[in-house]
């Protein structure tokens, strides 16, 4: 009876039971399309193989075998100690003399006094030297040098000379100075450049000027001269490790002229060596030569003088 009762309720029969809602239908067939459309699309998006990994590319820029130490600036400035002592110092001056009051002049000829054998200059003697180097470009220079020289002796005389008008007898004593100003500008292009150095011409212009002074208690005179010479020359440098190098230069200065007319010339060497302690700062040394000669007309001067000696000195630049 109960069984009977629960088929015959009119809400259970299986016609409610498998219902379902009408939008369930129509939701349902789109999601299936969709996936069935889907999954060929994914398998044809197939992952594309690694690309093998490219080499780095060769530098074509060659890289220097040989580095120097210091051969980077724009500007150098280098002071030295040079210990000189002549061995040839020739000295004359010539003067016409019109006494006062007197309308008569006289030509008192100047002895050729030899600064060493007769004044005594044999003391050897530290001077200083002063030089700049501009760099605008790596192969072009623009040098400018400063030689002060000084020596100052006293002797007494063994003969009697002629000195600036002035005679100086024989046993005094007389006391001298000599005065060597040296100034050069010179233009360098350095014509050939490799890893471990240069080979350049200069060409540049010297003013080279002297001054004598003789004093003997009683009278003074002197005399002084200053002429300017263009030149040429050359130098190399050889950098035996980044640090060392050596160089060599040398310069002829040359004014030119007759027996009766100013002229004069100036050889300058120079061999050294230098150890670069960083790329700003450096230490120098060797041995410099100065062979010099001029005849200067009115009133007519003359000299004649071989100076050589080591020097020793120190290089800053950046």
């Amino acid at each position: 009876m109960f069984i009977h009762q629960w088929y015959a309720r009119p809400y259970m029969t299986p016609t409610r039971v498998n219902s379902f809602h009408p939008v369930s239908g129509p939701l349902a067939a789109t999601v299936l399309a969709l996936i069935l459309h889907s999954s060929p699309a994914r398998a044809q998006a197939a992952q594309q193989p690694a690309q093998p990994a490219q080499p780095a590319p060769t530098s074509t820029v060659p890289v220097p075998s040989f580095v120097p130490i210091g051969e980077t600036y724009r500007f150098e400035l280098s002071v030295d100690g040079w210990s000189t002592l002549p061995s040839t110092m020739m000295y004359s001056d010539t003067e016409t003399i019109t006494p006062t009051g007197s309308t008569t002049s006289t030509t008192v000829v100047g002895t050729k006094i030899d600064f060493r054998q007769q004044l005594g200059l044999a003391t050897q003697a530290w001077v200083p030297a002063f030089h700049v180097v501009i760099r605008p470009q790596p192969k072009h220079k623009i040098r400018a040098d400063y030689f002060p020289l000084h020596y100052k002796q006293s002797a007494t005389l063994s003969s009697a000379i002629n000195f600036n008008g002035q005679t100086y007898l024989a046993g005094q004593n007389v006391a001298s100075t000599l005065d060597w100003n040296e100034w050069q500008f010179g233009y360098e292009y350095d014509v050939l450049t490799f890893d471990r150095g240069y080979i350049g011409g200069v060409a540049g212009m010297n003013i080279y000027s002297i001054n004598g002074q003789l004093s003997n208690g009683t009278q003074a005179g002197g005399a002084s001269v200053r002429i300017p010479m263009p030149g040429l020359g050359g130098i190399a440098r050889y950098y035996a490790t980044p640090r060392v190098s050596f160089i060599a230069a040398y310069t002829g200065y040359f004014l030119p002229g007759g027996d009766t007319s100013t002229h004069g010339h100036v050889n300058d060497v120079e061999l050294y060596g230098m150890i670069n302690i960083s790329k700003y700062i450096g230490i120098q040394g060797g041995y410099r030569f100065f062979q010099a000669a001029h005849r200067f007309d009115s009133p007519v001067n003359t000299g004649n003088f071989t100076i050589g000696g080591g020097f020793i000195g120190g290089t800053f630049r950046y």
